[in-house]
């Protein structure tokens, strides 16, 4: 191996160097720029998210009385059901829900409207659902959300 051939593979080797940061480096402003947007977009729903998650805790308040006893569950089921399907559909908040919050809302309305359904059940369901609101707001970490705080007394 000569001088030359020497030389052109340092200079190939380089090449390929300098191109291959060039594409990290492009693809780790893309990366950023993406992260950038999500955070923006994230901030600007905040206030609305929170003012939702708010709604939906004074909603489900008395689907989840401290004694059982407390829970009329024909009122509960006669109320609620359209009370919560209108805020989830026609005021337009299953947008800000998380996935694991309106799936346990939709779950519950499924629930309510079941004629077999016992107090227990419903009451047990949105403790959950709420439960979720406040491990999506950073309340609660999910394994704080495994805590059982006594239910009944």
């Amino acid at each position: 191996m000569d001088l030359s051939d020497s030389l052109l593979h340092s200079i190939v080797d380089n090449l390929l160097i300098g191109v291959l940061v060039l594409i990290i480096g492009y693809w780790l402003k893309q990366r950023l720029e993406t992260f950038k947007n999500n955070l923006s977009l994230q901030t600007a729903l905040a206030p609305k998210r929170t003012e939702a998650y708010e709604t939906l805790w004074d909603k489900t308040k008395d689907l989840t009385p401290r004694n059982l006893s407390d829970l009329d569950l024909d009122a509960a089921k006669d109320g609620c059901i359209k009370d919560l399907r209108n805020w989830y559909y026609n005021e337009g908040n299953a947008m800000y829900l998380s996935l694991d919050s309106a799936d346990l809302l939709l779950r519950g309305l499924t629930l309510l409207e079941h004629n077999e359904v016992t107090a227990k059940q419903i009451k047990e369901h949105f403790s959950s659902l709420r439960t979720q609101l406040k491990v999506d707001l950073g309340i609660y970490t999910k394994s704080d959300a495994q805590v059982q705080i006594p239910r009944d007394r």
